[in-house]
């Protein structure tokens, strides 16, 4: 065979050239064709097991999500039913005040109330900030003023003028306080 044969001209051509299919038999390689195989099936065992992973995690975070809803649920539930009682209580005070009750025993209903919300609220964890007398911290409370005092050490809480709260470790509401110190002067310069 040489470069002018017009078979092998054809042969090298092939059909890419326009000129027909080539009249070669194919040659199969058998290895070829189950490595092929087998990759053709390793991938659909992978697809597989991707589409029953993604199933898996969207059933997982539905589930989760389940519980989480269940468990607020449950909590908020709990915590209703220890209110409750206060709400009943409010109602029985202002009800015997409205029947030409004394005032005496609308503001000792009020205090009963105010003790049965502490308690409920306690048993779940939620605790009063101390502040009165105590350093000021400012990861705790709020300085609203500053005030001297003589029985009062600088840098301490003189009074609380609204009570702070913490649940845990974690403060949910800042006392608002002031604090002793020397009050800064109005500048002599208007």
């Amino acid at each position: 065979m040489t470069a002018n044969d017009p078979d092998t001209q054809n042969a090298a051509e092939g059909p890419t050239q326009g000129h027909g299919p080539s009249t070669e038999p194919t040659v199969e390689i058998p290895g070829h064709e189950r490595e092929l195989t087998r990759l053709k099936d390793e991938r659909d065992q992978l697809e597989g097991q991707l589409q029953r992973t993604l199933a898996d995690t969207a059933n997982m975070r539905r589930r989760q999500k389940q519980e989480m809803d269940d468990a607020r649920r449950r909590v908020v539930e709990g915590l209703t039913q220890e209110l409750l009682p206060v709400l009943d209580s409010f109602g029985m005070a202002l009800a015997a005040y409205d029947q030409g009750g004394e005032p005496k025993a609308l503001i000792d209903g009020v205090r009963m109330v105010r003790t049965l919300l502490s308690g409920a609220l306690e048993r779940h964890g939620l605790q009063e900030i101390p502040a009165n007398g105590l350093p000021f911290d400012p990861a705790r409370h709020e300085a609203i003023a500053v005030e001297s005092s003589p029985t009062v050490p600088e840098g301490h809480v003189v009074r609380v003028l609204q009570t702070g709260y913490q649940l845990g470790d974690r403060v949910v509401r800042h006392s608002r306080v002031v604090v002793a110190g020397k009050p800064t002067e109005p500048s002599a310069t208007s």
